[in-house]
């Protein structure tokens, strides 16, 4: 399993997503190609679709995340700081809701670290029933994990005594 993207390193809009992947995330098996200025979105053989300007990759999405205002909200039953934004999947753009939880300890390569649980809602039950989640860090906002069915992809971080 594998996926590549290119985004604008400005705005961390993509530029084009590729997705390899078996099982459960077979459908993503494609290239996408994202026009930032007019929001056409080109895939698969098929004709181009309208998108919203500024619409995500899944990967890209993980990354612009770290510039998202993802703070939980203070009142359980209103959660004002939901953040929503277009994602592409599979044959059309989708709004993603982000909601943010409280910072926790996650467990990756046998290293504690203190992460934000970000669940995705998006209003489609196939999707939903997928569990999209990322975990940040809470120090550095880098996306330590994310999950998406039954694929899961830690960030390694290699030991501080190697050198690279």
């Amino acid at each position: 399993d594998s996926i590549r993207a290119q985004v604008d390193p400005d705005t961390l809009a993509p530029k084009w997503f590729e997705g390899k992947f078996g099982g459960g995330l077979k459908a993503l098996n494609q290239t996408v190609v994202f026009d930032p200025r007019t929001g056409i979105i080109s895939f698969g053989g098929t004709a181009p679709i309208d998108g919203p300007v500024g619409t995500h990759s899944l990967l890209s999405l993980i990354y612009a995340m770290r510039s998202f205002n993802l703070k939980k909200s203070n009142v359980p039953g209103n959660p004002v700081n939901d953040t929503r934004v277009a994602v592409f999947w599979e044959t059309q753009p989708y709004v993603f809701t982000l909601r943010p939880d409280v910072p926790a300890d996650l467990i990756i390569n046998g290293e504690k670290i203190s992460a934000q649980l970000i669940t995705i809602n998006t209003g489609n039950p196939k999707l939903d029933s997928l569990g999209i989640k990322v975990w940040l860090g809470s120090s550095n906002r880098i996306p330590m994990r994310f999950s998406v069915g039954t694929f899961q992809a830690d960030l390694i971080i290699p030991p501080k005594n190697i050198v690279q």
